[in-house]
């Protein structure tokens, strides 16, 4: 890595010749002229104005269009800028108004008597003594004749003072800018030197750059992927770049580390081959995910690596199963989400079952899928009801509830009329109520109780008004029986009372094991004792289905931190930095890179992850709330849950 203190204005200028480029993966310039104006003040005080970022490499890097026209294409190859385009960019506009690709310039001018800069109303151009910034920047440019211009004789007692100031502007060209060189040839190395210093505007991902990669060897990439996309996005089932590129990967014989698409030997004829298959291949797996496992949308998933082997499988047997196998598929699905199979090693496990998609058919495929979608589990042992003790939202029981649920058509208590995933009108949108309401039980029994799956139901927004804080024994005498059973309401009324909670929670406990158990073709518990393990407590009140962020409410605070890859979180542990994205709809934590690499199901499954890596000769358990720090705010996850 190189680092020099170089003046900007030399910088500019190589933007302006083509020796720097805009790689593809940049976002489009985005300030406004208030953001170019305080940058030219903060140069004119001295101020710093942080680093520019280019990235030396012999890799064909394909790069978009700046937005200034750079006058002719270099002879050699260029340097891509990966930090700094906004500041190079408005730089070069007010340095050479001409350069502006769209022709429409920026006027900005220096109130030579107030020493501010000013973008003009159409009053204020015609103050002479509010001078063009892009005049005075120029390498040669003689300040007394600015000011006998603007209407200012020698004589004038205020002459020298505002000569000084217009050099003081001029001396912006000779403003030294720390620019740092990164040479290197491999896109990995790039990817985490970008997420280390690149910590406003769009984070690059090596999704991203696998994503240039391909566009530099296939034109039309770029605008292929992101139409495929668009198209996912419509049907209410976009995935992340992450696990389109891992199914692309396996697709094209490279192994689910995509990061091996950028390999000499895939070339364009092989890129689209495999992409051509990724999009035939994710219709299948959506299909499929949306008919027969009544997955309405991609934030139900606990992962969006859960739609890689249907859409392999089904890719190889170009969309069609023998009789039985839809059912056997349907419970590898179900499996994979409840037990969380992609949350460690998700590469080496994807890796394996398409090594077993190609090598195996019949009852063997699909019994070994569901073996190690199982985790440590014994490939037919039933949920015990203790499995579901201290689970709550967050955990991926609660998602299975809820599309068995839909797949029972189960109806509002109220309306009578069947829950839909995506109603056209709010009052019908689905919500979870608390069936012995918060308000009527938090005084009296402990949060892992009233908060926990068992005393959680799907209902309208309307209906949980309707409820409000009255108690079971008094809401319930009003509902249909037969709806009550369709979401696994004890049939006892005695323990609908208050005193009888827990007895409540306890016959219910045993009502969604058993639910679950036939979701994911178990036998039926047989009373035996079951290990536990604990999940964390979630916010109280979450909507299920509002909107295509279900099944948790993302607030406006939560959205305004949220990037394209998630809020952004990080902790320091054992002297060590790690970054991650938390998503704020799956709850999901991933981190891109370095200890504890990976996607987890849960923040505390992310923070053992660390620990292990980083301090493996202590106890690993954390909690992810209160361990993960949010980058923009300082504040624990636990801040935004």
């Amino acid at each position: 890595m190189g680092l020099a203190n170089e003046k900007i204005i030399s910088q500019v200028e190589d933007l302006l010749l083509g020796r720097v480029v805009i790689p593809s993966i940049q976002r489009d310039f985005v300030w406004m002229r208030p953001d170019v104006r305080d940058l030219f003040d903060s140069l004119y005080r001295g101020y710093p104005v942080g680093a520019l970022l280019l990235w030396k490499t012999n890799l064909a890097v394909p790069f978009k269009t700046a937005s200034v026209v750079q006058t002719a294409k270099y002879a050699h190859q260029p340097l891509y800028l990966l930090d700094g385009q906004q500041r190079l960019t408005s730089l070069a506009w007010v340095y050479r108004p001409a350069s502006k690709a769209d022709g429409r310039l920026i006027d900005l001018r220096f109130d030579v008597r107030t020493e501010e800069f000013v973008n003009p109303s159409a009053v204020q151009r015609k103050d002479e003594l509010l001078i063009p910034v892009s005049t005075l920047l120029q390498e040669n440019v003689q300040f007394y004749q600015v000011l006998l211009k603007a209407g200012v004789p020698i004589g004038d007692p205020n002459f020298d003072t505002w000569t000084q100031r217009l050099q003081k502007v001029n001396n912006i060209r000779h403003h030294q800018i720390a620019v740092i060189t990164y040479e290197s040839d491999d896109y990995e190395e790039v990817a985490e030197l970008f997420a280390r210093l690149n910590k406003g505007g769009r984070r690059l991902s090596k999704g991203d750059l696998v994503y240039s990669a391909i566009a530099a060897r296939w034109s039309d990439g770029l605008a292929t992927m992101d139409a495929f996309h668009e198209e996912l996005q419509d049907s209410n089932f976009p995935l992340n770049r992450e696990a389109v590129l891992r199914l692309m990967s396996l697709l094209a014989g490279t192994g689910a580390h995509h990061i091996k698409l950028i390999g000499a030997q895939i070339d364009e004829v092989a890129l689209k081959e495999a992409w051509q298959a990724t999009e035939r291949a994710l219709r299948f797996a959506i299909d499929f995910l949306k008919s027969e496992c009544s997955i309405p949308r991609s934030e139900v998933l606990s992962s969006p690596n859960v739609t890689i082997t249907p859409a392999l499988l089904l890719h190889h047997r170009d969309g069609k199963l023998q009789p039985g196998e839809a059912q056997l598929l349907r419970r590898w699905v179900y499996t994979a989400m409840a037990f969380s199979h992609y949350s460690l090693q998700v590469e080496g496990k994807l890796d394996a079952e398409a090594r077993l998609i190609r090598a195996r058919a019949g009852q063997g495929l699909f019994a070994e899928l569901i073996r190690r979608a199982s985790g440590p589990r014994s490939l037919d042992s039933a949920l015990h009801p203790r499995d579901l003790e201290q689970k709550y939202s967050t955990h991926p029981f609660f998602k299975l509830l809820y599309i068995a649920a839909l797949r029972g058509t189960a109806r509002d208590w109220a309306t009578n009329i069947a829950i839909s995933d995506q109603p056209m009108t709010s009052g019908s949108k689905i919500e979870f109520h608390h069936v012995f309401p918060r308000a009527r039980v938090q005084g009296t029994y402990a949060k892992e109780e009233w908060n926990s799956l068992a005393n959680l139901a799907f209902v309208t927004g309307q209906t949980n008004k309707m409820i409000s804080s009255r108690l079971p024994d008094q809401y319930m005498a009003d509902i249909a029986p037969e709806r009550l059973a369709e979401q696994w309401i004890p049939d006892d009324p005695e323990v609908r009372s208050l005193d009888r909670f827990p007895e409540f929670l306890a016959a219910r406990r045993r009502a969604l094991a058993n639910v679950l158990n036939r979701l994911l073709g178990l036998p039926v518990h047989d009373g035996q004792a079951a290990p536990r393990d604990a999940d964390e407590l979630p916010a109280d009140e979450e909507v299920i289905a509002e909107e295509r962020t279900a099944p948790a409410l993302i607030g406006a605070r939560v959205r305004e931190l949220r990037t394209e890859l998630g809020v952004e979180v990080h902790v320091v542990y054992e002297s060590r930095r790690v970054n991650g994205f938390y998503d704020p709809a799956s709850r999901t934590v991933t981190i891109p890179s370095g200890p504890g690499r990976g996607e987890y199901e849960t923040p505390s499954g992310a923070a053992v992850a660390v620990v292990r890596a980083l301090n493996p000769h202590v106890s690993p358990q954390r909690n992810g709330w209160s361990f993960w720090t949010v980058t923009a705010t300082g504040q624990l996850l636990q801040s935004i849950r």
